[in-house]
């Protein structure tokens, strides 16, 4: 028989948050990590987050055209 070998992992540190997602959203999000054997739905959807937030361009409404605002 095999040795069970469990490896430590550097441990992150989490909030638990609760948010409501929408069911088909869930549904791809659930289908992508099974897909691909992502670790799981939470690292994805962490993963997913950041690179959101370093990515995002908020626009302002002005009376002619958009104006982009980068935070």
């Amino acid at each position: 028989m095999s040795d069970f070998i469990v490896k430590s992992r550097k441990r992150k540190d989490y909030t638990q948050f609760t948010a409501r997602i929408e069911t088909d959203v869930l549904d791809s999000i659930r289908k992508i990590v099974d897909d691909n054997d992502l670790v799981s739905i939470n690292e994805f959807i962490n993963d997913c987050l950041k690179f959101a937030i370093e990515n995002i361009k908020i626009t302002e409404d002005t009376n002619d055209s958009e104006k982009v605002i980068n935070k």
